[in-house]
């Protein structure tokens, strides 16, 4: 048996290879120098290309029995995703897990990060994969890390709005994965992944407030053209701006989402607490 793993420095790729590091039947496709540089020592083999490039697809994927599939929201990431995918079938891979996201509830039209997903998923669909699992979590708690400073000095600044979600910890998305590539038996289909509960912003910020020991208060963030500007001076591109308005639009429109019961149904185990999320990576 051999696995590729793609994006092995993502957020949830990172965590996929750590876990997986030590095994001679890995190997990793990295894009850049600078990325085989922050993989760091792996047992298994290293293959450096681009995932829109179909003679380095072909190179990274031969003999691949297993794919973890995962690119970021990137203009490339349709095509990036379906070729990996597709080249892996047509060179004898017959189980993909992909990284996607959870679907909106009805009435919602899909934004363009949710909409690439369920386009790359149909195109895997309709080319026939024998085992596919993808994974369909909510938003990610190390989301927040970025802005760990600004947390740990009493603010924690958001435009998803008021609603309550179910924030997952990364850790358990890639407990899942690797889960279901290794497994014998995987559970296959849609994985809804969240964190144990419903949870709004300032119940987030109050979690962090005491696991941190300090007031932290939650700051609604308009997505208006201030909001834009800000992310465009600092170089988010504008097409990636858009994407974002698009995907906060719809966590202020949905409100309240559902739990997922991914964690449980995979590991047999309750998915990990904000606070202890904050406890392990947040706190000094």
């Amino acid at each position: 048996m051999t696995i590729l793993i793609t994006t092995p420095n993502g957020t949830v790729g990172r965590h996929v290879t750590a876990a997986l590091r030590d095994r001679d039947d890995v190997r990793f496709f990295v894009r850049s120098e600078a990325s085989m540089e922050a993989l760091g020592d792996v047992r298994g083999e290293v293959v450096r290309g681009d995932a829109t490039d179909a003679a380095d697809v072909r190179r990274a994927v031969a003999g691949v029995d297993r794919l973890f599939l995962a690119h970021p929201f990137a203009e490339d990431q349709i095509v990036a995703e379906t070729t990996l995918g597709a080249t892996a079938l047509e060179a004898g891979t017959r189980r993909i897990v992909k990284l996607g996201a959870r679907a909106f509830g009805d009435g919602i039209v899909h934004d363009p990060v949710t909409a690439a997903h369920d386009v790359i998923t149909a195109r895997l669909l309709a080319v026939g994969v024998p085992e596919l699992s993808v994974l369909r979590p909510d938003r990610f708690l190390q989301n927040f890390l970025s802005s760990a400073q600004a947390i740990a000095s009493g603010t924690l600044a958001d435009p998803a709005g008021p609603g309550s979600r179910g924030y997952v910890d990364a850790r358990d998305i890639a407990e899942v994965a690797v889960a279901e590539l290794l497994s014998d038996n995987p559970i296959g289909g849609d994985i809804e992944l969240s964190g144990p509960q419903l949870m709004t912003l300032q119940e987030i910020a109050d979690s962090f407030a005491t696991v941190l020991g300090r007031p932290v208060r939650h700051i609604d963030i308009p997505l208006d053209d201030a909001w834009r500007a800000r992310l465009l001076a600092r170089g988010v591109e504008p097409w990636i701006v858009d994407g974002l308005r698009g995907l906060y639009t719809n966590y202020r429109l949905e409100g309240t989402a559902a739990l997922g019961d991914g964690v449980q149904r995979v590991l047999g185990r309750s998915p990990r607490s904000v606070e202890a999320f904050a406890a392990d990576l947040l706190r000094p």
